[in-house]
Order: structure tokens, then C-alpha cells, then sequence
């Protein structure tokens, strides 16, 4: 036992289950976080790559009490815990002592950026688990050989692409795997065929998506083979895309955030630690597996933030963040290796050897003081401020509202959320009109494709009220209309628009019932931030028009309110 716990890194994932779970998100915090949250409840295919081996995954852990959320959120603090496991084990693997994983998977387990990853519902952590098992099972030290190396190898990997495409950017390290398979078995071809044999066993959740129940929120079941493939490779963003804006952002500023995210990551000093030592491994005896891992890192770092088409601020850092877990990863071999090697150096000069006890001991004491830093760091983001920004709107909307969006944005997926997990407001109907061209989904929100002015119209005759953003500045111009909480109401050409005293009472009024008790966001908290933008937008276009209007009185009272809620500096 005490060498499981010590030796074999049980007790640091272990601790590190602890503070994943202690810091769970019992919300919804982000986009994906809505839709996976709410598929691990009601079931269901996931955007595409699909990602079914998660999906199913957040169904087993579904029977949890709480929100659909919270259960999300502590099953991926299990796979998060799991992959520190695996690391440890892969950093051994690969040549490092008890002493030198334990401390480099601390480091890395203790991040920020790890801790909030594994700690919400996200297809990252899972991903993370299996590239970690992946460098386990390849390593030179592994714990396979021959045609179980191989099967396993493949298993991994068709049970990795189930969760997430980005590890297959570590497939040169798995190439390197099988080879040393085929190496280690005197039937060189049986390595081969296991390792084929394997990859399609692990690609059996995909089957699921063909007998996924449906839901709003829900993508369409592949009906033939090449729609399947069409889901697998994400053809509807562009296979090799991000957002499918076909615009990637200068490489510069990519590069600046992926260093950014790495530094921080590993402490500033250690990353420089695990380059040099990875350049010298590769050059040494025994390179083929270091070269395979430099290859690796290069694919999942650089040469892939370099295709991103959004630009990494406000909501769009928060999507490439994400995509810094796997290179920061795989940092954890090479610099666990060059640890290793300043022990031994130390070892060597000193009449005293280092102590590996006493290394370990500080590892979990570097560990806890650092995740009290990383709790208060994801604690900015874990606020229950998208899914309340959700709620309040709903709550406050007439019967039978229509909502027109013409974005996949949070109000979106987290209006949908409530409504299939919490049975919120089910008379509202909340769609995009631009993706009515889409049969499925003009099938699934029941509207008829339309232009936007003929869905109004056609919403107005029904009797519905209907509501916009505020920046579909078209319909606004057409259209009588008013702020209302977060929306804009658009009324029927011809009505009268209330009075600015009108639409300041009501929107008052509104915001009095609305629930806002959290810490106000900062300045780049991600949704929570964006949520009070737009909080902050709806007092300042009314003080702005109250203040045209003349009345000054009631326009600085609407800035003091806009400014109340405005993201802290």
C-alpha cells in the first residue's frame, strides 16, 4: 500500500480528487459546459467531433444528487485525478524516479489551468487521460511488451479519439510504441494487426451516436456512414479549424498565449528545464521514443495554435486555453527526466545524497500551497453568473416569448440547459433563425426556415411577443423596440414604443427580481464577465437615450446602475 500511495503517485491523485471535487463547478460556466452538462443528463450527440466516449461517461455519473452540472463536473474530476495517476506512471516509464514524477506531476496537477479543467464539465480532462495513458504504455519503460503493448496502445487510442481529435497529435509517440511492440515479439505483423484490432474496439462509443436519444440541444443521429464521418472530422467547423471562421489570427498572438499558458503552467523556470532536456535526449542513445515526444509536443503546441481562426481574447482566450492542456502535458516527461538528472548530478558530488523522502515531502507541501492559489484563481470562473444570467431571462420573459438569436451564444445553450435538466420555462422558444436552413434543427425548435423580418411577423400575427439581441441592429431599425433585461423587445410595426420612463421602470423593476448575489467578475473571467457586459449594456443605451431625451436626472441614475454592474477592474 504505502508503495501504491508513495512510489506510484496514488496519494498525490488521490489529493488531487480532493481539491477537483472541492472546487466542482455546480453550474454551468461556459458553452460546452452547458451541452455536455445537459447531454450527461438527457443524453444525446455532442457537437461535432461527437465526443461519445465522454458523453456516455457523464451518463454513468449522472445518478448524483445536485444539478445536472455538479455531476458533470465531479466526473471529470475523477478522469482528472486519474490522469495525474497516469502521468506519474508515464513519467517512470520514460526514466524518472518516485521522487522526480511526483514532483513534476504535483507542479503540473496543481496549475490553475489543470485544476479548472478537470474540475468542469469539459472533453479536456478525458482527452488528458488518454494521452497520459498513451505515454505510459509507450514509454521505453513501460509496463506492457510485445502484442499487449500494442493492443493496449490501440485500445487507448480509439477510446481517446471518442473524447477528443487533439490526441492523435501524440500519435508519433504511439507509432513508436507499436514499433517497439513489433520490436519486442518475434511476430512482428501480430503487433500490427493487435494494435488495428484495438484501435476499433476503442472506437465502439461511437456507435452511440447513432442511438442517441434526441433533444433541442442534440445533434442529429448519423443516418449513413459518411455523415458519421462527417461528425468524426468536424467537416461543419472545417476539419482543421477551431470555430470554422476560415480566418486564422496572427501567429503572433497565438504563440504569446500558448507561452504564456506554459510558463505559468510549469512555474516559469521548469519549462526551460524540460526543453533543454528533451533537445538533449534526442540527440543521445536511445532517442527514437524523445524524438517521437519533441514531434509530438511541436504538433500539439505551436503547429496547432498557429491554425486557430479566433482571436485569444475575452471569450476566445477561454477557447484556446483549453488546447494548452495537452502541450503542457507532455512537458511533464522531459522535465520529470531533467529533475531526475540534477538529482542524480547531485547524488554524485555530494557525500549526502539528496533525500527522496524528503523531496516527495516537499512536493505535496509545494502541491497544497499551490492549489490554494489555483482554488482562488478558479473560483473566478466557477460562479453561478451564465447560468442565473439564463435564468433571470427566462423567469422574466412573457408566456409563449420567442427568443431570435442569431449566434450560438451562452444565452443559447444555457437557456437550453434549464429548460431540458430543470423543466425552466419550457414556453419560451429560444432558436437561430440563420441555422433554419439546417433541416434538422429547423425540425428539432419546429419553426419553418424564414428571413428574420418574416419569423417576426409571422411570431406578432400568433400573438407572441418577441424578443432580439441587442446588437441585431436590422431588426431594431425595422421594428418598434425597447431594452428588456439582457434582450430587446421588438413590438409590431405601428405600436408604440413606451416612454424612456417607461422602459427605465420596467427594466428596474426587472432587475430587482433578478439574481445577482456573487462576487461581481473581473475584467477577463470569461462568461461571467461577458454576462455583465451585457448587464452593464442594457443601463448604459438607457442612460445614453435618457440622456438625449433631456432628463438627466434619470439617466445618471441608470449610469450608476450600469457601473454597479460593469466587470471590477
Amino acid at each position: 500500500m504505502k508503495r501504491w500511495f508513495l512510489d506510484r503517485g496514488g496519494l498525490l491523485a488521490l489529493l488531487a480528487l480532493g481539491v477537483y471535487a472541492f472546487v466542482a463547478a455546480p453550474h454551468i460556466v461556459g458553452n460546452d459546459s452547458a451541452e455536455l452538462s445537459t447531454l450527461g443528463t438527457t443524453g444525446g450527440v455532442a457537437h461535432p467531433s461527437g465526443y461519445p466516449g465522454y458523453v456516455l461517461w457523464l451518463r454513468a455519473w449522472s445518478w448524483l444528487p445536485g444539478t445536472a452540472a455538479f455531476s458533470a463536473s465531479i466526473a471529470t474530476a475523477v478522469l482528472g485525478a486519474l490522469s495525474i495517476l497516469a502521468l506519474h506512471a508515464a513519467c517512470r516509464g520514460w526514466g524518472a524516479k518516485p521522487a522526480a514524477a511526483t514532483i513534476a506531476c504535483a507542479v503540473y496537477a496543481a496549475a490553475p489551468i489543470i485544476v479548472r479543467y478537470s474540475s468542469e464539465a469539459d472533453v479536456f480532462a478525458p482527452n488528458q487521460l488518454a494521452v497520459a495513458l498513451v505515454l505510459w504504455l509507450a514509454a521505453p519503460n513501460g509496463p506492457l511488451r510485445g502484442d499487449r503493448r500494442a493492443l493496449a496502445l490501440g485500445v487507448v487510442a480509439g477510446l481517446g479519439m471518442t473524447n477528443n481529435l487533439t490526441c492523435t497529435l501524440v500519435a508519433p509517440v504511439g507509432l513508436v510504441g507499436v514499433w517497439l511492440a513489433m520490436r519486442e515479439q518475434k511476430r512482428w505483423w501480430s503487433a500490427i494487426a493487435l494494435a488495428c484490432l484495438g484501435w476499433l474496439v476503442g472506437m465502439v462509443p461511437y456507435v452511440y451516436v447513432a442511438i442517441a436519444p434526441q433533444n433541442t440541444l442534440s445533434w442529429p443521429n448519423p443516418t449513413s456512414f459518411d455523415a458519421l464521418l462527417d461528425l468524426i472530422l468536424r467537416r461543419s467547423y472545417g476539419s482543421l479549424d477551431l470555430v470554422g471562421t476560415g480566418q486564422p489570427v496572427p501567429i503572433g498572438a497565438q504563440l504569446q498565449v500558448l507561452a504564456s499558458t506554459i510558463t505559468r503552467t510549469w512555474l516559469w523556470v521548469l519549462p526551460v528545464l524540460g526543453l533543454a532536456t528533451l533537445l538533449v535526449r534526442c540527440v543521445r542513445p536511445g532517442r527514437v521514443p524523445w524524438i517521437a515526444l519533441a514531434l509530438s509536443t511541436a504538433l500539439a503546441g505551436p503547429l496547432l495554435v498557429m491554425r486557430f481562426d479566433v482571436q485569444p481574447v475575452d471569450i476566445g482566450l477561454q477557447l484556446v486555453h483549453r488546447f494548452h492542456l495537452l502541450p503542457a502535458l507532455l512537458l511533464a516527461i522531459p522535465i520529470a527526466s531533467g529533475l531526475q538528472w540534477i538529482a542524480d548530478e547531485l547524488g554524485k558530488r555530494s557525500q549526502t545524497p539528496p533525500r527522496a523522502s524528503l523531496a516527495m515531502f516537499a512536493a505535496y507541501v509545494a502541491f497544497a500551497a499551490a492549489t490554494f492559489v489555483a482554488v482562488l484563481d478558479v473560483s473566478r470562473f466557477h460562479t453561478p453568473a451564465m447560468e442565473n444570467a439564463a435564468r433571470n431571462t427566462l423567469r422574466s420573459l412573457p408566456p409563449r416569448a420567442v427568443v431570435m438569436s442569431n449566434v450560438a451564444d451562452d444565452l443559447d445553450v444555457a437557456t437550453r440547459y434549464l429548460q431540458l435538466t430543470e423543466d425552466e420555462r419550457t414556453d419560451v422558444l429560444y432558436f437561430r433563425y440563420p441555422d433554419l436552413v439546417v433541416p434538422w434543427y429547423a425540425a428539432k425548435v419546429g419553426v419553418e426556415p424564414a428571413s428574420a423580418v418574416a419569423l417576426v411577423e409571422r411570431f406578432h400575427t400568433e400573438g407572441r411577443p418577441v424578443f432580439v439581441n441587442w446588437w441585431e441592429k436590422d431588426l431594431r431599425a425595422k421594428y418598434p423596440s425597447y431594452p428588456f433585461g439582457i434582450l430587446v423587445r421588438l413590438l409590431p410595426v405601428g405600436a408604440p414604443v413606451p416612454a424612456l420612463e417607461e422602459q427605465f421602470a420596467t427594466n428596474r423593476s426587472l432587475f430587482e427580481t433578478f439574481d445577482l448575489a456573487y462576487p461581481l467578475p473581473g475584467k477577463a473571467d470569461d462568461f461571467a464577465t461577458w454576462v455583465h457586459r451585457k448587464y452593464a449594456g442594457t443601463w448604459g443605451r438607457l442612460s445614453s437615450d435618457l440622456a438625449a431625451a433631456g432628463n438627466r436626472e434619470l439617466a445618471a441614475t441608470a449610469f450608476e446602475i450600469g457601473r454597479a454592474l460593469q466587470p471590477q477592474q
